[in-house]
């Protein structure tokens, strides 16, 4: 006999095809089609609410529609979250004397009792079902002028009825910091935390790394199946020691694809880094960065030490990205880890200070990079020296290439290899292209499917469209050129011989506040979208 309904497994792959994935990232976003799905039936909504609120927090920061009203809904959302906690246990801190606030939620024992579901407000409990969360500053308490500000938004019907304001704002943040740690604690199968502000040194942070590390009574860790973890490290030097994120999950996480380290302040936090790092059975991707601030001071003294470490992962590992890093005091030790990692094929480079002629044996071992980013205010020559010997060595492999400094004619000479040896290039972005360097790039970048760059003004591009036409890659399907520096007669110039040559090109993108009709329309007669965009977007 036919079933009547599609099975729970066949269904649930279905709705995961639903979901959006976060560039650069394990985790996903729901959509408001998998909302809807919840809306169907009771067996849909048993099998889609997982899905929409795997990772909730996530879903607010990577979508673009709570951009404007990010804060209401967040709150929405810990409210709703909020109403997975059994009322009798948000009801002992309402009836609480003030003064004894503190003292009743330090007698709450998560570890030693479960708590009673008879209460809850909710038909599922959502908080088992997240998998990935951000600390906000909310989250934290860092930042209790905001939760009082929004307590309506957030405190349940329960908790608001019949309280004043003056009494409420004495019961707001006791109550957010028991919803954290009943977060933390119940939250039993996650794959992404993310840290993105420094935890303080307080009870609270303390209470997040010890209930997120907690093994329960079979011996189980929650973060076992931990796949990407963003953290910013907090020392700086201070003689008061909080507890380490990577030491706490030293003997319990050792399955990351990802790992995003933010500041070396002491030697501790370099050596529990380099520790944690070593676990890793299969780490793909590894960001290390600096905050802005220890960067501009040239705080770099500790890299040594991680650097070291990354050749435990030398067959996993295969993008690096290093931020705000000064690199002029690797020594032999860390120079020969990272000459061992031949398997990266991504690699970004964002504000590195001083990379030196010793990094050229670390380029001459990258001979497998698919994607190069360089992102700096300006290129010293011996950093334009690293990224030409980059270029060469992978030649054959580099798929993408995305360069962002400030350029003169004069003195670059990277930009100049790039129709020497990148005959594979698809994506390409430069700050800044002379005319007869684009026209190089056209005849050598066959492949090319997208091009990003600004034209520049130091010369006259008359004449040098219908050359760009003529020579235009087959399949570039999108142009970027900043402003305009043509008229729109030599646009149309440059579409007639892009059609001649069977050109692919659909699209343009330009970042001109004034440019008038006449471009358009001569876009449109060649079925091209010019496409106005801000300016860095």
């Amino acid at each position: 006999m036919a079933a009547s309904f599609l099975l729970s497994d066949c269904l649930e792959i279905i709705f995961s095809n639903l979901l959006k994935e976060i560039p650069n990232s394990y985790t996903y976003v729901s959509t408001k089609e998998i909302y809807s799905c919840t809306l169907v039936s009771r067996y849909w909504c048993k099998i889609s609410t997982p899905l929409l609120y795997a990772y909730p927090f996530h879903h607010l920061v990577y979508s673009n529609s709570y951009r404007n009203c990010y804060y209401e809904c967040y709150f929405k959302l810990i409210r709703t979250l909020l109403s997975c906690i059994p009322k009798s246990e948000i009801k002992q801190i309402k009836i609480s004397n003030t003064s004894n606030i503190q003292k009743l939620l330090s007698n709450i024992t998560f570890l030693n009792k479960e708590s009673s579901y008879s209460n809850i407000l909710t038909s599922y409990n959502y908080i088992t079902f997240i998998r990935g969360i951000i600390f906000h500053k909310v989250l934290l308490n860092l930042d209790s002028n905001k939760v009082i500000r929004n307590q309506k938004l957030w405190l349940p019907p329960y908790i608001l009825n019949n309280l004043k304001d003056y009494q409420l704002s004495r019961i707001s943040i006791p109550i957010m910091k028991y919803f954290v740690e009943y977060l933390c604690k119940h939250c039993y199968n996650l794959t992404t935390l993310n840290f993105p502000f420094v935890m303080p040194n307080n009870y609270l942070s303390n209470n997040i790394i010890k209930l997120l590390t907690f093994n329960d009574n079979n011996g189980i860790n929650k973060l076992t199946n931990l796949k990407e973890l963003k953290f910013i490290n907090n020392e700086n030097g201070s003689k008061k020691k909080s507890k380490n994120l990577y030491l706490a999950l030293s003997n319990s996480t050792c399955n990351l694809s990802l790992l995003y380290n933010e500041g070396i302040g002491t030697i501790r936090e370099a050596n529990l880094l380099s520790q944690f790092i070593s676990l890793q059975k299969n780490l793909q991707h590894i960001i290390l960065s600096e905050s802005k601030s220890n960067s501009f001071f040239g705080y770099n003294k500790y890299y040594n030490i991680v650097f070291n470490s990354l050749s435990t992962q030398s067959e996993s590992l295969q993008t690096l990205e290093l931020k705000r890093l000064t690199l002029n005091k690797i020594n032999e030790e860390a120079l020969n880890s990272l000459c061992s990692l031949k398997n990266i094929k991504e690699l970004k480079l964002c504000s590195c200070r001083e990379i030196n002629d010793d990094l050229n044996s670390w380029a001459n071992n990258l001979t497998k990079l698919e994607v190069l980013e360089f992102d700096d205010y300006y290129i010293s020559p011996k950093s334009e020296d690293f990224l030409i010997q980059l270029i060469r060595s992978s030649s054959n492999t580099l798929t993408k290439l995305t360069l962002n400094y400030n350029i003169s004619k004069d003195d670059d000479q990277l930009t100049q290899q790039i129709p020497f040896y990148l005959h594979s290039l698809i994506h390409l972005e430069l700050p800044k292209v002379f005319p007869d360097i684009l026209i190089s790039i056209f005849e050598s970048c066959t492949k090319l499917i997208y091009l990003s760059t600004i034209l520049s003004d130091d010369e006259s591009w008359d004449n040098i469209l219908r050359d760009l036409g003529r020579l235009i890659p087959k399949n570039l399907r999108k142009i970027r050129f900043g402003k305009m520096m043509f008229s729109s007669i030599e646009l149309k110039f440059f579409l007639e011989e892009c059609v001649n040559s069977n050109g692919k090109l659909k699209y343009i993108e330009i970042t001109n506040r004034n440019i008038n009709d006449e471009y358009f329309n001569v876009a449109k007669e060649f079925d091209v979208k010019l496409i106005k965009v801000k300016p860095g977007r």
